[in-house]
């Protein structure tokens, strides 16, 4: 019983501690803090969702007494609930008529994921409600005292290069938070399914990106945030547009997995890959094309034609 409990508590804690590097200042806390989700995900992904309920809830008693209960707080919902979620729904299993085990799709698993933090977007939203301005207001706010800070009350000036910024960030500043968010959970799961593979801990069998298949309902979701980006007002406008942007992540996956499904079609994989990626990664703007691709895949299915044409078909 004591050694079943061993790998949860110390889980709880190295999570804490990563976390709590961020108090230390400098960009290499920063990275240690992103990493703080990996440990509860180690747990979760190899011993279910009760052991890391139980290594979140070290971690959040820890790093309450450390930091703060406010500090507690932001650790337990931006990592600890959310984590809890992805490890439950990764987990789910159902056995098919014909014996074999179905795992919870990855795209709905992503879905869910995207939709959760959406949630999260939009509990924050409504507890900002009574601000001027409501939550893009106190965005604003916070964002002109942090630019104060810096360059000595240069932003003042509403004709200021610093204030055109601060509008700009702002409108968009829930997104950026969840889609890194996203993006940390993303890697983080990433990490720690292959290392427990490594060491054939893993409950479930690795989900690789060409796998990814939307639900039929996530365009219908796209398009009811992008209406309501345009047709609602102030703050109801203002959720509905960082919530379309937020609901591109799992297109831009999407794409990928047309990316990934046309690589695996022809030969020299990893090149072609590493040679995606770097241009992705160096000009930024192709992930406008990929986030097309993850759209058209909806409904054209071009995975699945992928697939019928790989090496074996063409040489045929």
């Amino acid at each position: 019983m004591a050694l079943s409990l061993m790998a949860p508590i110390g889980g709880g804690v190295l999570s804490a501690l990563l976390y709590l590097s961020v108090l230390a200042g400098g960009f290499g806390a920063l990275i240690l803090a992103w990493l703080a989700p990996l440990p509860l995900l180690l747990v979760g992904l190899s011993l279910g969702t009760g052991a890391c309920l139980l290594a979140g809830a070290v971690a959040v008693l820890a790093v309450g007494l450390t930091g703060g209960i406010v500090l507690g707080l932001t650790f337990a919902i931006s990592n600890v609930v959310l984590v809890t979620v992805l490890v439950r729904q990764a987990l789910l299993a159902r056995t098919a008529p014909d014996g074999s085990v179905q795992w919870y799709p990855p795209g709905l698993l992503l879905m869910v994921l995207t939709g959760t933090g959406i949630g999260v977007m939009m509990l924050g939203a409504l507890v900002l409600l009574g601000e001027p301005g409501g939550a893009e207001g106190a965005i604003r706010t916070m964002l002109t005292a942090m630019l104060d800070q810096v360059i000595d009350g240069g932003s003042a000036d509403p004709a200021s290069p610093g204030s055109t910024m601060i509008e700009a960030l702002a409108s968009v500043f829930p997104a950026v938070l969840v889609i890194s968010w996203l993006a940390m959970t993303i890697v983080n799961a990433s990490l720690a399914q292959g290392t427990l593979m490594r060491f054939h801990r893993n409950r479930r069998p690795p989900m690789r990106v060409a796998d990814i298949d939307l639900p039929g309902w996530a365009p219908i979701a796209l398009a009811v945030a992008g209406v309501g980006a345009v047709l609602l007002p102030d703050t109801l406008g203002f959720v509905a547009f960082n919530a379309a942007l937020i609901l591109t992540v799992p297109f831009c996956l999407a794409g990928l997995a047309v990316v990934h499904a046309y690589v695996q079609a022809r030969q020299l994989k990893a090149p072609m890959l590493v040679l995606f990626y770097c241009f992705l990664l160096l000009f930024g703007w192709p992930i406008l094309f990929v986030f097309g691709l993850g759209v058209i895949e909806q409904w054209a299915g071009l995975r699945r034609r992928l697939a019928r044409t790989g090496p074996d078909q063409e040489d045929q």
